[in-house]
């Protein structure tokens, strides 16, 4: 399983966590009746919020983060794992799946913009102007090692009408284009060009 899909999964457990749907007949509940109705909403708490985690996929993160990340990935699936899929958890077992799902989103926030942040990103990028030996693009956000939210731009050449000894020159010139552009339009986020050859993508 990708980096992505990973992402994706944890994406969808966020909205889950953030936006319970607790459904109420009174105004006026009892504090432990709501209590209990969100444990029993909690359909984030299952092992598939956080399938596909390898921490060798965020080595920007270095060696210290990286292990509180596997830390809270290792405690979430301690609970989640012993939760029947088709009972709710204990309230002792939700608030220490909370407490680890809490640490895991705060960590990987970067990797989990809103959806208009990647759409933004997306839009602008579009309105760059690329030199005609650009094959295509892509990106990727996330955070840089000192815990920075970033955006890796990976651009893909023509190797044959780009000679790699230009391809720094062009990577810099580029990050500047795309940091005024980012922060024209209000995304604060550190931009890293990567330059690769359209050959090296379809063969690695």
């Amino acid at each position: 399983m990708s980096k992505q899909e990973f992402l994706e999964n944890l994406r969808i457990a966020r909205s889950f966590f953030a936006h319970p749907r607790i459904q109420t007949d009174s105004p006026r509940l009892d504090p432990q009746d709501v209590e209990k109705r969100i444990v029993q909403a909690a359909i984030w708490l299952t092992p598939k919020s956080v399938r596909g985690f390898n921490a060798d996929d965020f080595p920007e993160l270095g060696p210290g983060r990286q292990q509180e990340l596997r830390t809270a990935i290792s405690e979430f699936l301690g609970v989640a794992e012993r939760v029947p899929p088709t009972q709710p958890a204990s309230q002792q077992e939700y608030r220490a799946a909370e407490t680890a799902l809490v640490k895991i989103l705060r960590i990987l926030e970067p990797y989990l913009p809103t959806p208009q942040e990647g759409k933004e990103v997306e839009e602008l990028l579009n309105k760059l102007d690329f030199p005609p030996w650009v094959a295509n693009w892509d990106y990727e956000l996330g955070s840089d090692q000192d815990e920075v939210p970033a955006v890796w731009i990976n651009v893909y050449v023509d190797g044959a009408v780009a000679p790699r000894k230009d391809f720094g020159r062009f990577a810099s010139q580029m990050t500047a284009k795309v940091r005024q552009a980012l922060s024209t339009a209000g995304v604060h986020r550190w931009p890293y060009v990567r330059v690769r050859t359209a050959v090296e993508h379809k063969t690695v």
